[in-house]
């Protein structure tokens, strides 16, 4: 048998050698501790790329729904009900890619759930284009129904749920007939009419609720309907959704519409526009949705990143570790004739394999987890549901785990191997002793006097362990799960307490585009035995500095502190018509300060006549709940205005108030222990014998704004952070544990030599778990909650909302005993390896 010599360890064929038989027997030895820092790489890593993934998949899934369903960018309305030709002449225009009718129809539910959500949103499109060809619908259950089926119906999830509908079952609705003359709706000439539902669809322009009708229930009616006697006697109103061919300018549709209503204004004999029409355009809407969206996939792109740095710097420090154990063995290659390139090629070969196979674990959890995502909103929208593979996201993944790591340690495994270059030993670490070992050693405790010494004291020579990477790594997972919880416990007060953005009542009466006087509301609402108390108030827009912003009037006795109807982050709540608070993101975008007068255009919310201009002055700051009606702006966490109700206030002269002050809602407070939908009905049902025409009056107990809305859908994610947090600790410890006792196999057989029994050798191991647990608690949980603190500070001042964090001292105390608790039941295995070591063999092989 031939045997390679020391010296031809230097030629490229003996180097090469060198290489494979150091990296065989390494492998050998220590497989199980790589293949352990590998699985919880990949685990982390996985769930890292997911989130990425995810975040990516969120925010595209809108712009992915409207390509899929070919939606419209306009809708025309014509002001006339009948714009015969007026459509075709419209898909002839070159800027027009398509052009689908639809009709829209006085619609409610039946009376019995009228108490709950009365309107619907009943549309028919005559040839049947909407909803197929423009706007196409996304079905979530059932199928679309035949082009010239009739009595059948596709219905959004809104409505399935108020009438527990499914694909098979019937809807009813009541249908009012207007008067032929005055074109008034005829209430007591409501009919009832039956339609199959064949599915239940996604609408693309009602992913999320930017107004109130985004969140109507909706029917979308078979086209043989558009051609009956009973949808000509209920109409509505006409319009159409348009798709623009790409590259076409906006401006040259709407001028070429806006003339082709003239051409088709119609006549006594024959309907038309009217000659004239409106065109909405889609763009707000849209952006509305995009907006709503964003959060979840903000939300999943921090999680993504911060997870990322956060197991990068612990990972990279147990792989330090790692190496810094594994070069113990260098100083006696080095004077076999190993040279200092092989040395760092096996360090890095051997971290390669661990990136390697963690980023393979990592992309396939990420794939396997992919049904999961998007989140929010988008998840509805998204119209390829399912497993999902993102070459962009997943390839720079597993390259960044393959290689960051790589490149990170790279300077290391040089330094370990150049200090293999010296007389052996050289690279042995040391350390100060323990004073804490030695007092427990004094005070009789042996296992917890040589459990500290282990956690804390490196050693010398051959089972030195590296301690500070490990206590680094642990402070730092403690810190971070301690940040994440109270974070987490803020945002989660946030979105569950009402007072927090803006709400101190129960209920809101809303009248919608109507108005009443004080004293009618005081007749309708103070009979009330749940009712203790209400404020009046008003609707209204408000041009603050160029930035146009929804606003509210109330009285000035309803925003006293006193009453507490209004929540005031600095300053006061306006005292009469000169003064004004703004949100604070208004504020923001309008550069004005308390204190500053500033030039305010008050246009009022219906719109009815010129805008008025006043000066006043802002005197403070406001959190506002979501106010809107109709397609106004509403108010939102940080965003709109708050004056005096006489401001706002619009008299209408054929209205109960004709003159003076007059209101559109009414905000209730409620006995406690009162049932909110059975007053909600009382309210409703008391309104409408006061004159309010069904539907008009409306009244809502939840008033969350957008912004609430949006984060109450990503709570969980600084929680859902926490746990993958405390899953990279558990797997740290265990790390650190199983490759110390491996390192210290030696001295903890000399220990069971001179006497130390199995009980004492499992005491000491849970020992050195406990103090390692014990200083990361220490460092970590007051760092944690310093930075949760700070990082909630940063958020509440961007959303506009009071900066006082919500710290759960209960659950950051519970930290303490269940961290100790799982370090010891960590500790369990290791112990029990260590306690069952055999001193003869491992002296022998030592």
């Amino acid at each position: 048998m031939s045997t390679v010599r020391v010296g031809s360890l230097e030629t490229g064929q003996g180097a090469v050698t060198a290489f494979w038989l150091v990296m065989w027997v390494e492998m050998r030895g220590r497989w199980r501790a790589l293949a352990s820092l590998a699985l919880l790489l990949g685990l982390v890593g996985g769930v890292v790329l997911g989130a990425a993934a995810g975040a990516r998949r969120t925010d595209t899934a809108y712009p992915r729904l409207r390509a899929w369903a070919d939606a419209s960018q306009l809708s025309v309305v014509p002001e006339g009900t009948g714009p015969s030709g007026y459509y075709a002449a419209l898909a002839r225009l070159p800027q027009a890619a398509a052009v689908a009718p639809e009709v829209l129809y006085n619609a409610a539910l039946p009376p019995g759930v009228r108490a709950a959500s009365p309107v619907v949103q009943a549309v028919a499109s005559p040839d049947g284009s909407y909803g197929t060809t423009v706007d196409r619908v996304k079905l979530l259950a059932g199928q679309m129904f035949g082009p010239r089926e009739p009595g059948a119906a596709v219905i959004n999830q809104q409505l399935a749920d108020l009438e527990h509908l499914t694909p098979g079952g019937t809807l009813r609705l009541g249908f009012i007939p207007l008067d032929p003359v005055t074109t008034n709706e005829e209430f007591s000439k409501e009919f009832i009419l039956s339609f199959k539902v064949t599915g239940i669809a996604v609408f693309d322009s009602q992913v999320v609720s930017s107004v109130a009708l985004a969140s109507a229930p909706t029917a979308l009616l078979s086209p043989p309907f558009a051609a009956t006697a009973a949808a000509r006697s209920a109409p509505c109103c006409a319009e159409a959704a348009v798709r623009l061919r790409p590259g076409a300018v906006e401006a040259q549709f709407i001028a070429a519409a806006e003339r082709l209503a003239k051409r088709y204004a119609g006549t006594r004999q024959q309907q038309g526009t009217g000659g004239a029409v409106d065109i909405l355009n889609a763009a707000d809407q849209v952006s509305a949705t995009q907006r709503a969206i964003q959060p979840q996939a903000v939300a999943l792109a921090l999680f993504a990143t911060l997870a990322a740095l956060i197991a990068l710097v612990v990972l990279s420090q147990l792989l330090s570790r790692q190496l810094t154990l594994d070069a113990a063995q260098y100083p006696a290659l080095r004077a076999l004739g190993v040279t200092r390139p092989v040395l760092v090629a096996v360090s890095l070969a051997r971290l390669a394999l661990v990136t390697g196979a963690g980023a393979t674990l990592a992309v396939a959890i990420a794939i396997a987890g992919s049904p999961l995502m998007p989140i929010g909103p988008a998840r509805m929208a998204d119209p390829s549901p399912g497993i999902s593979v993102d070459p962009l996201v997943l390839g720079a993944g597993f390259a960044a785990i393959v290689l960051l790591p790589l490149a990170i340690l790279a300077p290391a495994a040089w330094r370990a191997a150049t200090r293999a270059a010296g007389p052996a030993g050289s690279s042995a670490i040391s350390g100060r002793p323990s004073a804490l070992g030695a007092a427990l050693s004094r005070w009789g405790s042996v296992s917890g006097g040589l459990g500290v010494r282990m956690a804390f004291e490196p050693g010398r020579g051959s089972t030195a362990v590296p301690v500070r990477s490990a206590l680094a790594a642990t402070m730092v997972t403690v810190g971070a799960v301690a940040g994440a919880l109270v974070f987490g416990a803020s945002l989660v007060t946030l979105v569950g307490t009402p007072h927090e953005y803006g709400q101190n009542w129960d209920a809101e009466l809303d009248l919608g585009f109507g108005a009443a006087p004080a004293n009618l509301a005081g007749q309708l609402l103070r009979p009330d035995p749940a009712v203790t108390g209400f404020a009046s108030g008003d609707y209204g827009l408000v041009k603050v500095n160029g930035t146009l912003v929804g606003a509210i009037g109330l009285d000035p006795a309803a925003a006293s502190p006193g009453d507490g109807y209004v929540t005031i982050l600095a300053g006061r709540a306006p005292a009469g018509p000169g003064e004004i608070a703004l949100g604070a993101k208004t504020m923001a975008a309008a550069h004005v300060r308390i204190g500053q007068d500033i030039a305010v255009v008050i246009n009022h919310a219906s719109v009815t006549g010129p805008p008025v201009k006043r000066n006043m002055r802002v005197v403070g700051e406001v959190i506002l709940p979501a106010f809107s009606r109709g397609s106004f702006s509403p108010t939102d966490l940080g965003t709109g205005a708050l004056l005096t109700a006489s401001v706002l206030s619009e008299p209408a002269p054929n209205s109960p108030c004709p003159s003076g002050t007059c209101y559109n809602f009414f905000l209730i407070r409620y006995r406690p222990g009162t049932d909110e939908a059975s007053a909600a009905a009382t309210l409703t049902a008391l309104a409408t014998r006061a004159g309010c025409p069904p539907g008009a009056c409306v009244v809502t107990s939840d008033q969350r704004p957008g912004d609430i809305r949006d984060y109450a859908s990503v709570r969980d994610t600084p929680l859902v952070l926490g746990a993958l947090l405390v899953v990279l600790a558990v797997g740290t410890l265990a790390h650190v544990l199983l490759t110390g006792v491996r390192r210290r196999r030696r001295d903890l057989a000399v220990l069971k030599t001179l006497g130390l029994g199995r009980g004492q050798v499992l005491r000491l191991v849970a020992w050195q778990a406990g103090a390692f647990g014990c200083v990361a608690l220490l460092a970590g949980l007051p760092l944690g909650v310093l930075a949760g603190r700070q990082a909630w500070a940063a958020f509440a001042d961007a959303a506009g909302i009071a900066p006082a964090p919500d710290i759960p001292m209960a659950l950051i105390l519970l930290t303490i005993p269940v961290t100790l608790l799982i370090a010891v039941l960590i500790a369990l295995w290791p112990g029990w390896r260590a306690a069952r070591l055999r001193p003869a063999a491992v002296l022998w092989t030592e």
